[in-house]
């Protein structure tokens, strides 16, 4: 059978708290690059069915981070990673070292709390802030700030990417 992978878009579901699993991680492009977007659908939590906004389309959420390789403790990818695993998959020690790639998190349920944001531009996306953990039931904040205060000297390759200027061939 052939079989089609579906976009969502994260920007139908209100403030608040919601169940909700884990369907998908995609590389999107944004105004500043590539970022890390989970994908969770909203799911009615006595029946586990998606449940449908106003035009009849199931509800999405979305965690976007910075795209990253999985190794800062501190990245937002891993906080949420960390905070979907199960009591079977978490070692409190083992998870400060290593943690699952995040696709072998797919279809874990879990409630998660939303806040929507509107951009200058009209584009409203419906943030996931926090995750309850699935191990303990604890809400976890996956809100985090990138660290301003660590300087990197550019090269002037760096320097002219980022004010889009084009070397002539």
């Amino acid at each position: 059978m052939l079989k089609f992978q579906l976009n969502h878009y994260g920007d139908n579901t209100p403030d608040g708290e919601y169940f909700a699993v884990l369907i998908n991680l995609d590389s999107e492009r944004f105004p500043l690059g590539q970022r890390m977007v989970f994908k969770f659908a909203i799911l009615n939590e006595d029946t586990n069915e998606p449940i449908l906004d106003e035009q009849d389309n199931p509800m999405f959420a979305v965690a976007v981070c910075n795209n990253s390789k999985m190794k800062s403790s501190k990245s937002k990818i891993v906080k949420v990673t960390r905070a979907l695993l199960s009591k079977e998959n978490y070692d409190p020690i083992k998870s400060l070292s290593e943690i699952p790639h995040p696709e072998e998190l797919f279809y874990t349920k879990t409630s998660i709390r939303v806040k929507q944001k509107t951009s200058e531009k009209g584009k409203t996306v419906s943030n996931v802030t926090h995750i309850q953990r699935p191990r303990d039931g604890v809400w976890e904040c996956i809100e985090s700030t990138f660290d301003a205060s660590i300087k990197k000297e550019l090269t002037m390759e760096e320097i002219e990417k980022m004010i889009g200027y084009e070397r002539p061939s």
